[in-house]
């Protein structure tokens, strides 16, 4: 009978050399991963009522709905002073910001300037001359805001880039210009209407002044003398006559003090500084004094350069 012994082997694992095996990743050591911090959100500031309602009112007023308008040349027209007017440009174009004629720009302040760029261009010459300022983003998809003071006004833009959208030009609507408009009209309808109208009130385009002052003159000469068509009016230099005032009397045609029928005294009444005679006057003269000292003053009503 054959018996059999086993016998356990010892497998010894050959250390390897890493000359041997230079692909071969060296033992990672255990060491603290460095994990980045995270930097803290800034603290949101604390607005008491007052300030929120700062706030709200720019909303209002950067949110309102006032649309701009077309000019005849493609600008778009925005209503100064209605909302915040909005410039959107792109790198490939420049883009023009129109002022009123004859504003004269002090400043420009860009939020941006450093991808902004903003230069000045003029139109004409003197005080008609136009400011254009010229603005031209460096890339698209910026937004920031543009400040312009002039010797009239400060302007507050919104600059937006676009990629391909862009708008030539926008200027502004003026109400203060239309107020000032209104103003001089009215005004120059008053220079007319004090032209043409007599301390009294009266039309002078309605009146006839076809009347020719004779004789002496006295220093109450009347200035003027006129009609309606249904009274007679004598304006005197002053209502003040002390111990001068005339008498008036109404002369046929071609007579005088002297010859012809007698003057017949007229009725008038004395209306501040004028004589008002109810009919239309056609030779008549004004008397002062008696004698030697007796002035007179003739009043002749013209009808074609002849008295009548």
């Amino acid at each position: 009978m054959r018996t059999y012994w086993i016998i356990p082997l010892a497998f010894v694992v050959p250390a390897v050399d890493a000359q041997m095996v230079p692909h071969m990743v060296p033992p990672i050591e255990r060491t603290a991963l460095a994990v980045p911090a995270i930097e803290a959100a800034p603290a949101q500031i604390q607005l008491n009522d007052k300030e929120q309602r700062a706030l709200a009112i720019v909303r209002e007023w950067r949110n309102n709905p006032d649309k701009p308008r077309r000019s005849a040349d493609g600008t778009v027209m925005y209503l100064y002073g209605a909302t915040l007017p909005t410039l959107i440009c792109t790198p490939l174009h420049t883009c023009a910001i129109k002022l009123q004629p004859g504003e004269v720009v002090n400043d420009v302040h860009a939020g941006d300037a450093a991808r902004w760029r903003i230069t000045p261009s003029m139109i004409g010459s003197g005080s008609s001359a136009i400011t254009n300022v010229i603005v031209k983003p460096t890339d698209s998809g910026l937004t920031t805001n543009l400040i312009i003071t002039t010797d009239r006004r400060s302007y507050t833009i919104l600059l937006k880039s676009a990629r391909i959208e862009w708008m030539p030009s926008i200027a502004f609507d003026y109400p203060d210009e239309q107020e000032r408009t209104w103003a001089n009209y009215k005004a120059n309808q008053g220079r007319v209407v004090n032209a043409s109208t007599l301390t009294t009130g009266e039309n002078t385009a309605a009146l006839d002044f076809n009347f020719r002052l004779g004789g002496d003159n006295p220093k109450w000469k009347p200035q003027r003398v006129y009609t309606d068509g249904t009274k007679t009016y004598i304006q005197f230099p002053s209502a003040n006559f002390a111990d001068e005032a005339p008498a008036l009397v109404s002369l046929g045609k071609g007579a005088s003090l002297w010859s012809g029928p007698a003057p017949q005294l007229v009725n008038y009444r004395l209306i501040g500084d004028r004589y008002v005679v109810d009919k239309v006057l056609r030779n008549a003269a004004l008397i002062s004094g008696v004698g030697n000292a007796q002035v007179k003053v003739t009043i002749d009503y013209l009808d074609g350069g002849q008295s009548r």
